[in-house]
């Protein structure tokens, strides 16, 4: 057995975000046995005073507005996972790079690193490392907390998000050049990243295996949506419903296959709204939370991923790509990534209009229940369980100290 060490987690994805993240669902599978402190990414003034009426500022109210009470056990029947949240800090991202944005970010971090602080001297943290996941804003320096080990957590393309690229790609890379050791969950992330550090690793995404898998084997209630439905076959999709889409796809998609659903699981980004066609077999459900996702999963006839094919999409290694798997369904998929090859036959990709709606329709016709077992023992291999094993496999040589840590 290796000792069990704290982990001091930064992350952009708050763990109560509107969609399941890639830094949270490693942060719990890293409490299982370990302390892990999830820090909130800040939240700013103007984020307080727009929004005061939520759920998510107002759970967080004190802590926002004294920097008292920072920390909160985040599930009853979990004590290792604590979430550690920041007093507010100002809006900045708006101003361009010069002199006042680094010194309101100088502003920023005191207040962050003040928050970590407390927490240290609250929970008695005495040898932590710390991951950084995809928020090099915050805590840009963490030298005078002595941390065993750096890891910088690379999720996504930075450079190709108009809002946090602005600054955040020059604040990524310093980071990775700084940090001890830089994870990526794509292979595109593996090779940007190992332009600024020798250190660099690739860990993929995964699936809450065990959570999806009860699409398979779970007399799941149909979801209110479907009420009337039952003779309908379900094309359908989970996660965000954004500027990754290839709507233009998707609406032919919709048209083509107008005696099917076509099942759209997720919040909807604002300025895209207008870009689905809200045709009669269309069916969006917004938001759902995460506990719900698999009774969805159990009605859907075949998933798909019509992403756009872009710099943006090939970093992506998408989360729901394991938990399709994982609950058995046939996935179509445009090959957005050079990720998806490695699947196989597992999932079909096809990269034109006419293609994708052939091969939806011939994923639905020639399931099986072999094909279906075959997708899950994939899925089997890609848990959250198997990354964690493999993180500590590539960060341990790297850890400060005589003995490793658990793994």
């Amino acid at each position: 057995m290796k000792e069990a060490t704290d982990i001091v987690m930064l992350a952009l994805a708050r763990w109560d975000g509107p969609y399941s993240s890639t830094a949270f669902s490693l942060a719990k599978e890293l409490a299982r046995k370990n302390r892990v402190f999830y820090i909130d990414n800040p939240f700013t003034l103007k984020d307080v005073a727009t929004n005061l009426h939520k759920h998510q500022i107002q759970s967080r109210l004190t802590p926002l507005l004294t920097g008292r009470h920072v920390g909160k056990q985040i599930y009853n029947d979990n004590p290792n996972l604590i979430n550690i949240r920041p007093k507010a800090v100002i809006p900045i991202n708006f101003f361009p790079y010069g002199k006042l944005y680094s010194y309101l970010s100088r502003v920023n971090n005191h207040v962050v690193n003040q928050a970590l602080r407390r927490a240290i001297r609250e929970y008695d943290i005495e040898k932590f490392i710390f991951i950084n996941s995809f928020n090099p804003f915050y805590l840009q320096d963490v030298t005078e907390f002595k941390p065993e080990l750096t890891v910088y957590h690379c999720v996504d393309n930075m450079a190709e998000s108009k809002y946090i690229g602005k600054h955040g790609k020059f604040l990524e890379a310093e980071a990775m050049r700084e940090y001890d050791v830089t994870i990526a969950t794509s292979k595109k992330l593996y090779e940007m990243a190992s332009q600024y550090t020798r250190n660099a690793f690739c860990l993929p995404n995964a699936a809450d295996f065990k959570h999806f898998q009860r699409a398979v084997y779970e007399p799941l209630l149909r979801p209110n949506e479907l009420d009337g439905l039952e003779s309908k076959k379900i094309i359908g999709y989970i996660g965000h419903v954004d500027f990754r889409i290839d709507y233009e796809l998707l609406n032919k998609l919709s048209r083509a296959h107008a005696d099917k659903i076509i099942l759209m699981v997720g919040p909807e980004h604002e300025s895209d709204k207008d870009k689905l066609e809200r045709l009669p077999n269309v069916i969006s459900t917004g938001k759902k939370p995460f506990e719900e996702l698999p009774a969805y999963l159990k009605f859907i006839d075949c998933a798909i991923i019509p992403f756009l094919r872009n710099d943006l999409t090939a970093s992506i290694y998408p989360l729901k790509l394991n938990e399709y798997l994982a609950a058995g369904k046939p996935i179509v998929t445009t090959g957005f990534s050079q990720d998806l090859e490695d699947f196989g036959n597992t999932i079909r990709i096809e990269n034109t209009p006419d293609s994708f709606i052939r091969g939806v329709q011939e994923e639905i016709v020639t399931d099986s229940d072999q094909k279906r077992e075959q997708r899950i023992q994939v899925a089997g291999h890609n848990t959250w369980t198997a990354r964690v094993e493999a993180f500590w496999d590539m960060v341990s040589p790297y850890i400060k100290k005589e003995q490793p840590v658990y793994g």
